[in-house]
């Protein structure tokens, strides 16, 4: 009985909150809400539009085998959402650390460049960022995603599966130029077929965060049920 109760005394509590919740946003959201929504809502759309295929692919081999090691560009068709996989798999099993630049726009990838490192635990484009930035601009690509693979000698002992603190900085640092140039950027390391990605840096011309404000700014003050229903977004 006294379960019963407590059960129906702090459904009393959730009720009286969940009504002076509805009674106090039935306003419009004000200009800092709408941004802060607008925000939210770019936020959802960017991890739809970066969602990748997550399991291993196979590769043409001969196409693996004859990847130039002082750098090529490649032309190819691919959905977004698979080129990781697709990166992974040609970086699996190379001995030396490899890197490649892939080039996208409307969620296809167009444009590939692959280049070689010097040895097994560093590599570096062949391709500088500016010239990366100035090809991404002229072609009109949405983003540039980088991959290296780290070869691991012992993976029943090693995780290789995270970025140094050089990967880091590289990233930073050429998301910055990028940027910059309105191209968006993002980070992948690549063991034994499988890709993992550690950075992301959207340039704000990639989903604006304007035009999602002005999709809420259409609804908010309209009707108090779609007011309520835009705070209901925001909050939860």
């Amino acid at each position: 009985m006294e379960l019963a109760l407590a059960l129906m005394g702090l459904s009393a509590v959730l009720l009286l909150l969940w009504l002076v919740f509805i009674i106090t946003h039935l306003r419009p959201l004000t200009e800092d809400e709408v941004e802060l929504l607008a925000a939210k809502r770019r936020s959802q759309q960017l991890t739809r539009y970066f969602s990748f295929h997550m399991g291993e692919v196979s590769v043409d081999r001969r196409f693996k085998k004859r990847m130039k090691p002082r750098g090529q560009f490649y032309e190819i068709s691919q959905d977004l959402s698979l080129f990781p996989s697709t990166a992974a798999a040609l970086l699996k099993y190379k001995k030396h650390e490899w890197i490649i630049i892939a080039f996208e726009k409307d969620r296809h990838v167009q444009l590939v460049w692959a280049n070689k490192g010097l040895d097994a635990s560093s590599v570096s484009p062949a391709l500088s960022t500016p010239r990366t930035a100035e090809i991404a601009g002229r072609r009109g690509f949405n983003s540039v995603l980088f991959f290296h693979n780290h070869p691991n000698p012992s993976p029943t002992h090693y995780d290789c599966t995270n970025p140094s603190e050089q990967d880091l900085r590289s990233a930073s640092l050429r998301a910055q130029v990028l940027n910059t140039h309105g191209v968006s950027m993002l980070a992948f390391v690549c063991e034994r077929g499988s890709h993992y990605r550690y950075f992301l840096s959207a340039a704000d011309n990639l989903l604006p965060l304007a035009q999602f404000a002005r999709d809420i700014n259409k609804a908010n003050g309209s009707s108090r049920l779609s007011n309520l229903s835009l705070h209901l977004e925001r909050t939860f």
